[in-house]
């Protein structure tokens, strides 16, 4: 690597996905940003953890794998019960497979890679994906541009896979009335820089593609984990905001499918019950911590949600929001009861779908 640029540290949080998880990294194979390093985490136990390796790994695959361990990161440790060191078959930047003690959640499958960053020198900053997007070529140099202007965490233009010419986001706000957590720029056209009072209204940035710098996370800390999926990503720019700029870098172009992993359709009909759960739950957690008493308002606009899908004629769901907004109300945190969990689940822990 060379030494007069910073490095990159990519992490992918993976579920029982390789498919998505090569694609993410063909993508990243592409980049004209030389100087970086991936580390995925499995957070779907070592048969997943196997699959993921024999997807990936291979003379007619993305990555090969490298025999030497000359790092302490080649080595299992922390939260990691096993890691496989690699490379990408054309460059030579290191890519490490990891696999996770247990599902950790998305903030925890983030952490399990930090955890062993800190402390350790020769990186700048840290670009969290998730395995079901693509970067665009040049997308690792115009994030590593921005981080150099002196913003601290930095979205890209992240489209919808299906409408490449429409943004999904430029970012998220959080109402401390409502609760609601709305897409700032949504289906605004791909290449939209955003005007700075749309940027000033920003609370975070999406957790689908988010980086941030070293001097971010040594200041503000680790993702959340007890939110397990959903909101984690607004609780660290609540975290970091005031402290440290939020910018956006319009063109880094990422593709996103979103959705994959729980159901977190855009349709409230088709949406899973593990993603309905989550975001009641979730929502009324958020608020406890940075709302105040309000969160009993919160709470209430979560009753509203409840009816409405059973006027959608989804009753299970609605019972499914109260059970998760009394859960939230008792401060019930970590990973969802297993019956939550769609049938068959084998793909990604996703985001990008707003509630």
């Amino acid at each position: 690597m060379a030494a007069d640029r910073p490095k990159l540290a990519v992490i992918i949080v993976a579920f029982r996905n390789p498919e998505d998880v090569d694609r993410c990294l063909k993508s990243l194979a592409r980049s004209d940003w030389q100087e970086f390093e991936v580390f995925v985490c499995e957070n779907g136990g070592p048969r997943a953890f196997e699959r993921l390796g024999a997807t990936l790994v291979g003379r007619d695959r993305t990555l090969q794998r490298i025999e030497d361990e000359v790092d302490t990161l080649d080595k299992p440790g922390g939260r990691l019960a096993a890691v496989t060191k690699c490379r990408f078959q054309h460059r030579a930047n290191v890519v490490r497979l990891g696999l996770a003690v247990d599902n950790l959640g998305y903030g925890g499958g983030v952490n399990t890679w930090l955890e062993q960053l800190l402390g350790r020198s020769g990186w700048e900053a840290v670009l969290v994906l998730n395995p079901d997007t693509e970067v665009d070529h040049s997308c690792l140099t115009e994030f590593m541009m921005k981080a150099g202007l002196g913003f601290g965490m930095i979205g890209g233009t992240l489209v919808f896979d299906s409408a490449p010419n429409k943004i999904i986001n430029c970012g998220l706000r959080w109402s401390p009335q409502t609760g609601r957590v709305l897409a700032v720029g949504r289906n605004l056209p791909a290449g939209t820089s955003p005007t700075a009072e749309l940027l000033s209204g920003i609370d975070a940035i999406s957790g689908a593609c988010v980086l941030v710098t070293r001097s971010f996370v040594e200041d503000v800390g680790l993702m959340a984990e007890d939110y397990f999926l959903y909101m984690e990503d607004l609780d660290w720019g609540r975290r970091g905001r005031g402290r440290h700029q939020i910018g956006f870098a319009e063109k880094a172009i990422v593709r996103h499918v979103g959705g994959t992993a729980i159901g977190s359709a855009v349709d409230p009909k088709e949406r899973s019950p593990l993603s309905v759960y989550l975001s009641a739950r979730n929502s009324i957690l958020y608020a406890r911590r940075w709302a105040g008493w309000r969160w009993i308002l919160h709470f209430a606009f979560g009753l509203l949600y409840a009816i409405r899908y059973v006027l959608l004629g989804t009753p299970s769901a609605a019972k499914i929001t109260l059970k998760g907004l009394i859960d939230g109300a008792k401060g019930k945190t970590g990973r969802p009861d297993s019956s939550l969990w769609p049938d068959g689940l084998a793909r990604s822990v996703s985001r990008g779908a707003i509630p």
